[in-house]
């Protein structure tokens, strides 16, 4: 939802989850978001041509490898010091050319990256020659921890049944709990926005103001549409081209049972607390 509400900003590219294009593009199973298989999606395939014209040691399946490592690096803190090794420097490189081409092929100025992953936006804030804001939209744990109890299929993936995974108790808080600590980090390098999902749907006009602020771009909140993007992965939303409502419903919890909605409520109050 948000993602598709930037995209309403003059000058501005969605691309989806950034960091999923080493697997989705050369998988080259699953739609961009404008429809065609991520292989044959104009701005992708010439983003990959620049790609390799510039690096002549450009391995896209080692350097998938790079960003599966870097999203589940342990040592969180050390992100900094280990782009500036040699052994990471043509990681930063090869990174830093993925965005700038991205935005010279759509001239666009502004990119709109909504990667779930807050060591991949830790990442971005460390390479040089880029304006990163980051804009951290969080839901209460109850409503994500309903959300992945769900079986939805995504409709990126024409010719096959391919499904969002269900997830335990125990793996959505230790996630949830982890993003919202890691996430810390975050704030204190640059640029930081922290909205509240229950919050914006309250009053979305004063958070909408308070974003383009942030921002420093303008869009007209009262004639907000679905644009057309290039994005990997994410809702399935995006397919659509209608004018986009935000509503004000109570969340969903038919998925979890009356005590884990007991547990998880308590468990929001206390990392609200602790973790602000």
């Amino acid at each position: 939802m948000l993602d598709s509400i930037l995209s309403n900003i003059e000058g501005s590219i969605s691309v989806g989850e950034c960091h999923r294009f080493w697997v989705r593009y050369y998988e080259n199973e699953s739609l961009c978001a404008c429809s065609e298989k991520m292989w044959d999606c104009e701005l992708w395939r010439a983003v990959d041509i620049q790609l390799i014209n510039k690096f002549a040691n450009y391995d896209p399946s080692e350097f998938k490898k790079k960003v599966q490592e870097i999203q589940f690096y342990k040592h969180f803190h050390r992100i900094p010091s280990l782009l500036s090794s040699e052994e990471w420097t043509h990681f930063s490189e090869v990174v830093g050319t993925f965005y700038k081409a991205i935005s010279e092929i759509s001239e666009k100025k502004v990119i709109i990256d909504s990667s779930k992953s807050v060591s991949w936006a830790y990442m971005l804030q460390q390479l040089d020659g880029f304006d990163v804001r980051v804009i951290h939209l969080e839901r209460n744990l109850t409503s994500v921890a309903n959300s992945w109890k769900k079986s939805i299929r995504l409709p990126e993936y024409p010719d096959k049944e391919m499904y969002m995974p269900t997830k335990s108790n125990w793996v959505v808080t230790k996630s949830w709990i982890k993003i919202k600590s890691m996430a810390l980090k975050l704030k204190r390098k640059g640029p930081y926005f922290f909205l509240s999902y229950e919050l914006f749907i309250e009053d979305p006009q004063r958070w909408l103001e308070d974003l383009m602020n942030f921002i420093g771009e303008r869009f007209d909140i009262d004639t907000l549409k679905w644009q057309p993007n290039h994005a990997i992965g994410g809702n399935p939303m995006r397919s659509s081209l209608q004018k986009i409502e935000i509503r004000n419903e109570r969340s969903n919890t038919e998925h979890l049972t009356i005590f884990e909605r007991i547990f998880f409520n308590a468990l929001n109050g206390v990392a609200k607390i602790l973790l602000s």
